[in-house]
This record gives C-alpha cells, sequence and structure tokens, in this order.
C-alpha cells in the first residue's frame, strides 16, 4: 500500500472514530485476498502487483459502539479469457443472492438522495446506479446497499485482470 493511500485510511479512520464514545477499533491491512471478500481465489490467477512489487488491495475495518464499517479489496489477473473469469464469479456470487449484471448498465446521472430517513434502504438490494463497465468488461454485483460485493474484469493482454470488493455496513444511517 503507498504512504499517500495508507495515510488517507488513517485519516478516514481517525475522523470515524471520533465519533465513537467508548468502544471501537481500527482493523487496517496493506493487503488482502480474495478470502477477505469471501469469494474463491479463481484457479491459476495471482496477485496483482504494484510497480514496487507490493500485493495491490487492502482491507480496513472501523467499529464503534453503534457503528461499522468493513471494506476489503483484492486484485488479481489471470490467463484466461474473461467470459470463463466472469462465469466463475457469478457463480460465486449467486451464493450471496440474485446476481446483478452491471455490465451494460447505461451510464446515468446520479439520482438526487432523497430527504426521508428511511432505515430499511439499507436492506434494499443492491443497484447498478451509474455503475458500468467498459466496452468488453464485466462487472456484477450482489448483495444489500450495506452488505454487498462487488467483481469487475476486464481483458488484459491475453487474459483477465480482475477486483473483488466487498462492503459491510453497520449503523452507519
Amino acid at each position: 500500500m503507498t504512504a499517500t493511500r495508507r495515510a488517507a485510511f488513517v485519516a478516514l479512520a481517525l475522523a470515524l472514530a471520533a465519533g465513537a464514545s467508548d468502544a471501537g477499533g481500527l482493523d487496517l491491512h496493506a493487503s488482502a485476498d480474495a478470502a477477505d471478500v469471501g469469494l474463491p481465489a479463481y484457479p491459476g490467477s495471482i496477485r496483482r502487483s504494484d510497480p514496487s512489487g507490493d500485493p495491490t488491495g487492502f482491507s480496513f475495518g472501523l467499529w464503534g459502539e453503534s457503528f461499522g464499517i468493513k471494506l476489503a479489496v483484492a486484485s488479481y489477473r489471470s490467463v484466461d479469457g474473461i467470459d470463463k473469469v466472469a462465469a466463475f464469479y457469478r457463480d460465486a456470487l449467486a451464493r450471496y443472492g440474485p446476481v446483478l449484471d452491471c455490465s451494460r448498465a447505461a451510464k446515468k446521472p446520479d439520482a438526487p438522495k432523497s430527504r426521508h430517513d428511511d432505515k430499511s434502504d439499507k436492506d434494499k438490494p443492491v443497484t447498478c446506479d451509474s455503475d458500468s463497465s467498459d466496452a468488453g468488461a464485466r462487472l456484477y454485483k450482489v448483495g444489500t446497499e450495506h452488505s454487498q460485493r462487488v467483481f469487475k474484469a476486464t481483458p488484459w493482454h491475453d487474459g483477465t485482470s480482475f477486483e473483488l470488493v466487498r462492503i459491510e455496513q453497520h449503523g452507519t444511517d
């Protein structure tokens, strides 16, 4: 993890932790893998690394008395084609619920946020919203607004480059 990225996470963590009154914690790792996202690693894939050779990806957790946030990102490459890798992850994501294919979703401007305070919004299924992928890429989402997993893949040389993401939020309304 670069020093800039690490500093940004620490600043975010300190800002969020300031709201915790009595109990809280911070968990920050400069590396994450598919297991941290709750998904299997694609067979034969290798973790991507930055130019210095350090693995890309991270996991971050912050919790207090009444809230919690967990984010994990893992990046991989495979010599297999995008269709084969995407099919593997579409099946793996299905264990968490219906998989939403945002690969061909048209980019739309962000909708204005409603002003109501409906706690049930966190349990609504994920949507593509303004998320979409480039031509030839794949983007799948599963879960709810506060508990979701995302798979994003793009063609890379003769294979596929892909990211796995997990986002969990509790008590952050």
